[in-house]
């Protein structure tokens, strides 16, 4: 154990697999509470949201570190990335263009994803077809096409994807909205908050990553964002503030992500600490700090409610308690998977790890695209959100569809199949 934990990173595999392996268990866990939430009856406070228990929100279940969770784990892979794209040379506006073009695109299909829960019910299109035709869309534009195929065909596959995603924004009607056009900005999805907070983790990133003090003084900044944007500090900026939040989405969020760059940096090969062990520690007393501002925020809660423990908000309390538990969890995946070697058990989380996109379109895909079109074809109710209405089958259901969907995103990797973007 002791050779173990002091062995040297010449020693070990460039890629850190705990990351792959962490965020597949996320995505099995979103995906299973997603599910979860569609069932009606009896399930306990502590597998919801915080929000939809309590009156005023303050707090968290495990629930709401899934999110942040994800988003931590997109700042841990900014690192090698972008900075293997630097180490290698590659000139600064191809950098910028393949962190624009992510960013962009994050935020086309967020904004999809959003409007396909306010679609209306009828419309030009039944929501089941719209959906399904939607995520088509998505796949053929973003899907990481064989090298041995054809570029024509590969081309012409992005092309119709993309020509598809048009028709469906002009055919889509939404409820309660009017005009030729009625696919609106609301929020950005989850998919689409990735997108903003991504941006902000990778720029400041590019212009500090040989700098982790820098680093860890732009996330204070980043959250002192949040802070001024809820006292009204932005009101300047106008029209903007609808585009995107500027306390939450760039703001504290952005920290998170940056947060989980910071710790992404430690492991790279040119990073100066080197065995196991003191990446263990170092990463310890990383989230315990977090942990201890999360505290020490907290206790300003009866002052404002910015202070407050809240996803909805995005306060910095709960941000800072979920980098610190997300780190933790970190550690824990390290020691079995990198320092252990035990990697046998997660044959289903880690490809869906490596295909995480995939695998969190493919839930709604499923239910509420194809289900739900090929019910209003045969004129049925939905018999996948009708099965269960109560806990004990509904977890059941939730457990077992999460496990398929993350099986089925491995499996659609392995044959070719796997969004990039």
């Amino acid at each position: 154990m002791g050779k173990e934990l002091l062995q040297v990173e010449a020693g070990l595999s460039a890629r850190i697999r705990s990351i792959d392996f962490l965020r597949g268990f996320v995505i099995l866990v979103m995906i299973f509470v997603n599910d979860l939430a569609g069932v009606g009856n009896g399930v306990p406070a502590w597998m919801k949201h915080m929000a939809d228990v309590v009156e005023n929100g303050d707090g968290m279940t495990f629930v709401d570190v899934v999110f942040p969770a994800f988003l931590f784990l997109v700042g841990m892979s900014i690192p090698f990335a972008i900075g293997r794209k630097m180490d290698k040379g590659v000139p600064g506006w191809k950098i910028w263009q393949h962190i624009l073009t992510r960013t962009v695109s994050l935020l086309i299909i967020g904004f999809f994803m959003v409007n396909a829960d306010t679609i209306a019910d009828p419309g030009i299109l039944n929501p089941g077809l719209w959906i399904t035709l939607m995520y088509l869309g998505v796949i053929l534009i973003w899907n990481i096409w064989p090298k041995s195929m054809k570029p024509w065909l590969s081309i012409g596959l992005r092309v119709f994807g993309g020509l598809l995603l048009i028709a469906m924004f002009f055919v889509y009607r939404g409820n309660e909205a009017k005009g030729l056009v009625q696919m609106q900005t609301q929020w950005w999805g989850i998919i689409g908050l990735i997108g903003w907070a991504y941006l902000v983790a990778c720029t400041v990133y590019y212009f500090f990553r040989r700098q982790p003090v820098a680093m860890l003084g732009a996330v204070a900044i980043l959250y002192l964002v949040f802070f001024a944007d809820q006292t009204g500090f932005f009101g300047f900026l106008g029209p903007f503030q609808s585009i995107v939040g500027i306390g939450g989405d760039l703001g504290s969020q952005g920290a998170l992500a940056v947060s989980g760059a910071i710790l992404g940096m430690i492991l790279t090969p040119d990073s100066p600490i080197k065995t196991h062990w003191h990446r263990i520690r170092w990463a310890f007393l990383y989230g315990l700090g977090m942990a201890i501002a999360a505290i020490l925020l907290h206790s300003l809660n009866h002052v404002n409610q910015m202070f407050i423990i809240n996803k909805n908000m995005a306060t910095p309390p709960w941000c800072l308690w979920s980098a610190a538990i997300t780190t933790w969890l970190w550690i824990v995946m390290y020691w079995l998977v990198d320092i252990r070697g035990w990697t046998k058990w997660g044959f289903i989380i880690e490809p869906a790890g490596q295909n995480a996109l995939f695998a969190y379109i493919l839930a709604p895909l499923l239910t509420d695209g194809l289900f739900e079109a090929g019910c209003r074809l045969f004129k049925v109710d939905n018999f996948y959100w009708n099965m269960v209405s109560t806990f004990g089958p509904g977890m059941v259901r939730a457990v077992v569809f999460a496990f398929f969907i993350a099986w089925l995103a491995g499996a659609l990797k392995k044959a070719g199949m796997q969004l990039k973007l």
